[in-house]
């Protein structure tokens, strides 16, 4: 009742005041209405709202029913809607990602994190073997193209007509680029602790300096697309790779000495790998998955200096 009398007190005190100026009866209900539709209004608003957050929550509530009840008919689903939306919306991704890479370089760093601790306990159950149980060699298809119709799973080699790569001519294209290789990549793994980056391999000219055992084994990453441009001219993408090939910014560069130790090829981000020798030779063995081991054999494969090894 307080509050009614208030209401009424101001109401009265605004009639006043309009009367006092020369406003009409008709105005001030005019105005009063007016007033009174823009409340209702808001109080439509926040019933609206009510009810939408009501629903949404119900919904939540369904869905997560719905997981706890049925796990096994959410995961058919899942596996049947969403395994063949992965890849292409992970290429749609990274066409996406390209021009801002490209306007800010620094940001492929963010990209370079590797697993900390990987799960020695991880099994994959009823693994199909198929495509490695029926590879018992690797040919050579060097006059052969590549249409979309070829087996994926099928490692082959192939020749290029292309001059070797020396240690030099790295050497020569760091120093015509300093900034950008210093900015994006200079960063190498090394089983000697004198090589702690890029410019440390190429000032100590390890080529010619070598080691006492001969057993130098360098892993050098390039995660730059402006780094990866720039080392096209000394490794151009061979004339005969389909187009259809999935593309990365990832690229490894390995220098090896003739006694380095055997070791394991870094795991690159894409399906498609291509492994190239520009000088000297080198022994690749392919090894199964432990859970394919009886049904696929391993294959040892020599890679020589103008080679590719499509895998």
């Amino acid at each position: 009742m307080v509050d009614l009398e208030v209401y009424k007190k101001q109401l009265k005190k605004i009639r006043q005041f309009a009367r006092e100026n020369d406003i009409t009866e008709n105005e001030i209900n005019k105005a009063l209405q007016n007033s009174f539709r823009t409340l209702e209004k808001k109080k439509k608003k926040v019933n609206f709202r009510f009810f939408m957050k009501s629903m949404v929550t119900l919904l939540f509530i369904i869905i997560i029913c719905f997981i706890s009840f049925d796990k096994k008919f959410l995961g058919v689903m899942l596996l049947r809607n969403l395994q063949n939306s992965i890849y292409p919306g992970l290429k749609l991704l990274r066409k996406i990602a390209v021009p801002i890479i490209q306007h800010y370089p620094s940001l492929s760093e963010l990209y370079d994190e590797w697993c900390i601790l990987e799960n020695p306990y991880f099994y994959v159950n009823d693994m199909d073997c198929w495509p490695c149980s029926v590879v018992h060699f690797v040919p050579d298809l060097s006059s052969h193209h590549i249409s979309r119709s070829f087996n994926l799973g099928i490692p082959y080699t192939k020749t290029e007509n292309l001059s070797q790569v020396y240690m030099e001519d790295i050497q020569q294209l760091l120093w015509q680029n300093p900034g950008v290789f210093k900015k994006d990549a200079m960063r190498v793994f090394s089983n000697n602790k004198t090589y702690r980056d890029i410019q440390d391999i190429m000032e100590k000219n390890m080529d010619l300096n070598r080691s006492k055992n001969l057993n130098n084994h360098i892993t050098w990453r390039i995660n730059s697309m402006t780094t990866g441009r720039i080392l096209r001219k000394l490794f151009p993408k061979p004339v005969d790779t389909p187009n259809w090939w999935e593309q990365s910014t990832e690229r490894f560069i390995i220098f090896d000495e003739p006694n380095s130790p055997p070791y394991s090829l870094p795991n690159p981000e894409c399906s498609n790998i291509m492994i190239r020798c520009t000088a000297g030779a080198r022994l690749i063995k392919m090894i199964a998955s432990p859970e394919c081991s009886a049904s696929c054999e391993s294959i040892i494969v020599l890679l020589s200096a103008g080679k590719a090894f499509f895998v």
